[in-house]
């Protein structure tokens, strides 16, 4: 088994990335749309969010506003799409169950990407191959994949998988300098890590381009912009940095903020909107074993709209942690209420739970009837609401508080939205 400078064992990563994955999911169902250009709107139907390869050479940029390019869309037959996060998340699941298969272990870098390590797998480019065309015959979803024994390696080789039509979808690097006529010619900021002040630092100093940024000495780089900069440095010399994280980390606060189609005044409404977010949020905490000791809540005007825009937010600490969603509802309801002002045009509100503790650990009160007996009640039956709306459908059973005649915590503007193919059984595709 080879090993790197440091007499570690040299890992092999794959980093496997959806290609145009938003875009991608709304092809899978639309078989027409094959070589169309199609891309996918934020919240609201605002932005640009996700192009197809197609889109993206009519120069449809991501982040612009969707009605500025309304004229290049409508000249040039773009299929557009709101955002389906539902139908995103599920075809998701389905890419990384197949990718399970073939990892001693993996890290879900984010909805569309995930590092596989391969370190005791033979042939890996040949695996990546049989991965690659599996994933697109079973999901309908494009993928490339990069094999390096660095996680910065593997970025780039991923890159090249995507952009070069020889390594047709795969493509391994050993080290920079092994490879670098690939890469070497690229802007600096492609570099995974090397943000927006990073390279103006760089630019500086003339550095513009992978190529030049190799050509410097070690102490200069150390010395320059310090360690961050460096470990981009030596994992690009094939020497491993960054670990591989298999498990993800608890996240250390959780909330959900939401801007509303149109400005909402009416304080019942916004009851029921803030209810549903504490529903979302207590759903998380329980998925994560976890509790909450603090939450926050907050409502805000459009500050370019409104004439005396207003922003308010009150938090309050909680005597026993919590996962229920009712104790949430309850709690908000009298920070929200201190926090509204009539006459206002709200345009977005939002919670956030933080100081979060495993639910097993949390610690009671005796002069509260919150016994363990009581919770270990309570557990019982959240659970099984949580089991029934996954099974069924998000909001099939809801809090009294929130709105029962949509069943929706917030009325989105989706204009675009494409049907929920794989969870919602009503929009199932049927074969005659």
């Amino acid at each position: 088994m080879k090993e790197d400078t440091f007499g570690r064992q040299q890992k092999k990563y794959a980093l496997v990335d959806c290609n145009s994955f938003y875009a991608s999911c709304e092809k899978v169902f639309r078989p027409d749309l094959e070589h169309r250009p199609v891309v996918v709107l934020s919240n609201n139907d605002g932005c640009v969010v996700a192009g197809s390869k197609e889109a993206k050479k009519l120069g449809l940029k991501m982040g612009t506003p969707f009605f500025k390019v309304k004229n290049v869309i409508h000249k040039h037959q773009v299929a557009v799409f709101s955002s389906n996060y539902a139908l995103y998340a599920s075809l998701s699941k389905r890419v990384m169950s197949i990718l399970k298969q073939y990892a001693h272990s993996i890290e879900v870098y984010s909805i569309d990407e995930a590092f596989l390590d391969l370190t005791q797998t033979e042939g890996t480019e040949e695996i990546g191959q049989i991965i690659k065309d599996r994933v697109m015959k079973e999901t309908g979803i494009p993928v490339a994949i990069g094999i390096a024994p660095t996680k910065t390696l593997a970025k780039l080789a991923n890159h090249v998988a995507k952009k070069d039509d020889r390594f047709d979808g795969v493509c391994e690097f050993t080290s920079y300098e092994e490879n670098k006529q690939f890469i070497a010619h690229w802007p600096v900021d492609e570099l995974w890590g090397v943000g927006r002040q990073h390279t103006k630092s760089l630019h500086t100093f003339n550095i513009r381009t992978i190529g030049s940024f190799m050509d410097l000495p070690e102490g200069k780089i150390k010395s320059q912009w310090h360690t961050p900069v460096w470990r981009i440095f030596k994992e690009l010399q094939g020497i491993r940095i960054h670990s591989f994280v298999a498990q993800v980390p608890k996240k250390k606060g959780i909330g959900t903020a939401r801007s509303f189609s149109k400005p909402l005044s009416d304080w019942n409404r916004l009851k029921e909107i803030v209810a549903g977010f504490a529903a979302m949020v207590a759903e998380k905490l329980r998925k994560q074993n976890c509790c909450t000791k603090r939450i926050s809540v907050f409502v805000s005007t459009d500050k370019y709209r409104e004439q005396n825009p207003y922003y308010g937010s009150k938090s309050i600490r909680l005597d026993i942690p919590t996962d229920d969603t009712a104790t949430l509802i309850k709690t908000l309801m009298p920070l929200l209420k201190d926090i509204y002002r009539k006459g206002h045009n709200y345009r977005k509100a939002g919670i956030y739970v933080m100081d979060l503790c495993p639910n097993y650990s949390r610690q009671l009160s005796l002069e509260t009837s919150c016994t363990s007996k009581y919770l270990t009640r309570r557990s019982s039956l959240l659970s099984t609401i949580d089991q029934l709306n996954n099974k069924m459908g998000k909001n099939t059973i809801v809090f009294a508080t929130q709105r029962i005649a949509h069943r929706n915590a917030f009325d989105m503007k989706q204009e675009h939205k494409s049907a929920n193919f794989t969870t919602y059984i009503d929009d199932f595709l049927s074969v005659r």
